[in-house]
């Protein structure tokens, strides 16, 4: 019998990019060599994933120190005259002021099952965006307070001891099959995929395309 949701916060509760980071892009884009702007987005993407994916336990990092490193490389790569710095703040006013999705406020709110956010995110970052969207929550476990961030299983192993709750208790929803269902089934947990973009979904993966479909698979 499951006891309480864990639930992925940025591209499933909030929108992975928004008017901010957009800029970003334009800005990287316009100033530099790239051919168009997903590259520019698939090249910081790369960049920043192997970054923190190098930054776990012992040599953990916070995620605006790796974003501000990877915003140096993406700009000498492209030859962008552009400010890191500056680029990487804009980036933390998207993080903190982040577009939210209307289904998934009305499933936080009306949801039955005590509901902990499980991110990849600085503390400050997250807690920022939870209190603009006057939301509540029974938990919020960052990369920042496990050292470990998604993919690795070590940042779920943690959310479970500062719940007090065991594997089989909890269900946990999100939107990258990597990072939130492989991630949450090596630790245990039984994982929703939030297939908003309705991909092909893999042998064996439960998903629905909004929060209104979730209900139905948590009991």
């Amino acid at each position: 019998m499951k006891k309480a949701i864990f639930l992925d916060f940025y591209g499933t509760v909030v929108h992975e990019n928004g008017p901010q980071s957009y800029k970003v892009i334009e800005r990287v884009f316009n100033s530099g060599n790239a051919n168009t702007p997903e590259e520019v987005v698939q090249h910081w993407s790369r960049s920043f994933q192997k970054r923190l994916e190098g930054a776990q336990g012992k040599n953990h990092r916070l995620q605006y120190d790796l974003a501000l490193e990877s915003f140096e490389e993406v700009l000498d790569h492209f030859n962008s005259k552009e400010n890191a710095k500056e680029l990487c703040d804009m980036m933390v006013d998207h993080w903190c002021n982040p577009p939210i999705y209307d289904d998934a406020v009305k499933f936080i709110r009306h949801s039955n099952f005590p509901i902990y956010f499980v991110t990849n995110s600085d503390d400050s970052f997250i807690n920022q965006a939870i209190h603009n969207h006057g939301l509540q929550a029974n938990g919020i476990i960052t990369s920042e307070q496990a050292k470990y961030s998604k993919p690795m299983k070590e940042i779920f192993l943690y959310a479970l001891e500062k719940a007090g709750l065991k594997a089989e208790e909890v269900i946990h929803i999100g939107d990258s099959l990597r990072s939130d269902i492989e991630c949450a089934k090596a630790a245990g947990i039984e994982a929703i995929w939030l297939n908003r973009y309705n991909k092909p979904v893999p042998k064996g993966i439960t998903a629905a395309s909004n929060f209104e479909g979730i209900p139905k698979y948590i009991s």
